[in-house]
């Protein structure tokens, strides 16, 4: 989705038409999940030829001690939220900031880990400086950690007691920090959009809450914080769901049936 403009309309209608094109000419389609294929405008068009294909997920094992060493470099406060993501506008950011005032009500000593780019973000220039004046009441509770390494980001995940992923529109598909951060056993809290919500369904290990509502992402959170065993599943499980030999057996058995044809 690109900013208003002539050049950035036209160059939007050329890979539409693209898209299109593509779409017409393929023998299959495949999605991460029938939820998303089914509410995107494009791939609904192209119903009958999708296969749905569950993306791989590994993460990188790593030992207690790097999760110790993890908390000693980058963790002062508890409990601990993780978000895992680019700063940019459709991570709906500024929703989490919000909910901190009612997190902090609860758990003053809580902290937000934002693992990922932040600084300089290509396009997100304006947003990044549209956060400042919600970030600023937070500098304590809130760390930029930057771009990890994948064993740091095990630790990361491993070091938090929630995730959260509070998209805000359709450009996010799925949301693979959810598998990630479930394999290493941390539930999730995530906005409640086609295929994004699949992740916590699929599992039931975090809730689901609305689009752009600050007080419904801070209760959730509220609520895993308080009972964390509730939103505990089978981290092992999940792990096989997603592997990459799992898709890769996907896709021979996709490419076996259009060979056939």
């Amino acid at each position: 989705r690109l900013p208003p403009g002539a050049v950035n309309w036209l160059a939007t209608r050329v890979v539409d038409l693209a898209n299109r094109a593509t779409a017409v000419l393929a023998d299959a389609v495949v999605a991460y999940t029938e939820d998303f294929a089914t509410h995107s405008p494009y791939l609904s068009r192209y119903y009958e030829k999708i296969r749905v294909i569950s993306p791989p997920v590994e993460v990188v094992p790593v030992e207690e001690a790097d999760v110790v060493q993890f908390e000693q470099d980058h963790v002062t406060g508890k409990p601990r939220i993780g978000m895992a993501a680019r700063l940019a506008t459709e991570k709906g950011v500024e929703y989490l900031l919000k909910a901190l005032p009612t997190i902090l009500d609860h758990y003053p000593q809580a902290e937000v880990l934002f693992a990922g780019p932040y600084q300089n973000v290509l396009g997100e220039e304006k947003y990044a400086r549209s956060l400042s004046p919600l970030l600023e009441p937070f500098s304590n509770h809130w760390r930029f950690l930057g771009t990890l390494s994948p064993a740091q980001m095990t630790a990361f995940y491993r070091a938090c007691d929630v995730t959260v992923l509070p998209s805000v529109n359709n450009t996010e598909t799925f949301g693979l920090v959810q598998i990630e951060s479930m394999i290493c056993g941390t539930p999730v809290v995530a906005s409640n959009l086609p295929g994004v919500r699949q992740p916590i369904m699929m599992t039931g290990m975090g809730k689901v809450v609305a689009i752009r509502d600050a007080p419904a992402l801070a209760h959730a959170i509220l609520d895993i914080l308080a009972h964390p065993d509730a939103y505990m599943a089978d981290s092992a499980m999940i792990s096989r769901k997603f592997s990459p030999s799992r898709t890769a057996d996907s896709y021979l058995d996709l490419f076996s049936e259009l060979l056939k044809r």
